[in-house]
């Protein structure tokens, strides 16, 4: 394993770093919405929807984005949704300050943009990365989450140190401040493959237009690719239902803040450092295995939290939570990336990321009005629910045998991959 990622270029690593800064901002967000929101909302039921409408803003840029990289690469894109996740920190503060809550909605979805643009470095990583790698490339970029781990609960914690304002403006200045470190990252990153990517999405364009055809991705039509946009988009789903709504019931039990945030430390922690060895276990048990594995993780969770209100089961349950998010959203990302050709990839990265953070936006926008609505324990079984759909479609895609794609041949699977035996 480790002899792979010495194999891996630099920029994957400084990627990875990016990705980590990035997610350490959205855990500021993500200890501190759904608390402000409830402070300055007309009700408490609202309190998750400024969360909800930056999974909104993210799945409505993720395809514009994606588009936009095509016609001048993924670097000037990164840097322009990275530069919004500056503003995001800023308008958000200003909203607190005034208690405006449509100003904090505002800020919101302009941090949705921001995660749109970093949730495409994944795809980045595994540009410029050797195609035998590619695994371990998404994986890695994703392990830089360890360090949103560590750094973003504690920077929301001490973000007072720094800025000296009252209540949450702080931690979301704090906020802005850290998205703005990842542009000037990507700024002074070099992109390799830039021009490939453009030119590969403009033939593919002029070719569409030869055959009279609109522009469209062959993959879009296999039922494969659709299983792998359906298990990451259930696993974000449901993973901010459950991460929200721990928020606001840790809260309603008077637990601290303080710790509130140890708990979503644990969760972040839990999401991002089995990566370190994830594209491992993906090449090992194959990709569908892979990813029921994480629908199992995900019905523990929901099981454990209905121990809840005892700590020790907020604790497990997100645990559980943050791994079966890493599972099904690492596997998904590997197969969408495995199955496109060069020419339909961003197109299909662009559709996978906004069908993946529709269902986040619907789980965040519901989480608090559920909660209130149905209680802690009538949400957990919500999600139980929700994922036997899931397992039913991987059913459907011949579960245990999901073929291998051929990197000899673009990612598209060889005509014996169907063949493959365990």
């Amino acid at each position: 394993m480790f002899s792979s990622m010495l194999r891996l270029p630099v920029g994957v690593l400084v990627l990875s770093l990016c990705m980590g800064l990035g997610t350490s901002a959205a855990t500021i967000a993500v200890a501190i919405t759904s608390l402000a929101g409830e402070a300055i909302a007309s009700h408490p039921s609202l309190a998750t929807v400024p969360y909800g409408l930056q999974f909104l803003a993210l799945m409505a840029s993720a395809v514009p984005l994606t588009t936009l990289m095509g016609r001048v690469g993924r670097k000037p894109v990164n840097i322009l949704a990275s530069l919004f996740g500056v503003g995001a920190g800023v308008v958000s503060a200003l909203a607190v300050g005034l208690g405006s809550f449509v100003l904090l909605c505002v800020g919101h979805m302009m941090l949705g943009i921001f995660l749109a643009g970093l949730a495409s470095l994944r795809f980045a990583a595994i540009d410029r990365s050797p195609s035998d790698l590619r695994e371990m490339a998404i994986s890695l970029a994703l392990f830089g989450g360890v360090l949103a781990g560590f750094l973003g609960p504690t920077l929301a914690r001490s973000a007072g140190l720094v800025f000296p304002f009252e209540g949450f403006i702080a931690p979301y200045l704090m906020m802005g401040a850290v998205c703005g470190l990842v542009a000037v990252i990507l700024l002074l990153l070099p992109f390799p493959n830039d021009a490939e990517t453009v030119q590969q999405a403009q033939a593919a364009k002029k070719a569409a237009r030869a055959e009279g055809r609109q522009v469209g991705a062959v993959v879009l039509s296999k039922p494969l690719f659709w299983f792998a946009v359906v298990s990451g988009a259930v696993g974000y789903g449901v993973m901010t239902l459950l991460m929200v709504a721990s928020s606001l019931e840790m809260q309603a039990q008077n637990f601290p803040f303080e710790v509130n945030t140890y708990m979503i430390q644990a969760h972040v922690l839990a999401m991002f450092a089995p990566s370190l060895f994830s594209g491992v276990l993906v090449r090992w048990l194959r990709r569908d295995r892979f990813i029921f594995i994480g629908m199992m993780l995900m019905v523990g969770a929901a099981v454990t939290a209905l121990f809840a209100p005892a700590l020790w089961a907020f604790l497990v349950a997100l645990v559980l939570l943050g791994l079966g998010w890493n599972f099904l959203y690492v596997g998904g990302g590997i197969m969408v990336a495995s199955l496109a050709a060069p020419a339909e990839k961003l197109r299909a990265q662009g559709v996978n990321d906004m069908i993946v953070s529709s269902f986040s936006a619907v789980a965040a926008l519901s989480s608090g009005a559920c909660l209130v609505i149905f209680g802690w324990q009538g949400l957990q079984i919500f999600a139980l629910i929700v994922v036997v759909p899931l397992v039913v479609f991987g059913v459907f895609v011949r579960f245990g045998g999901v073929p291998t794609p051929d990197v000899r041949f673009g990612g598209v699977p060889t005509p014996d991959a169907d063949s493959e035996s365990s």
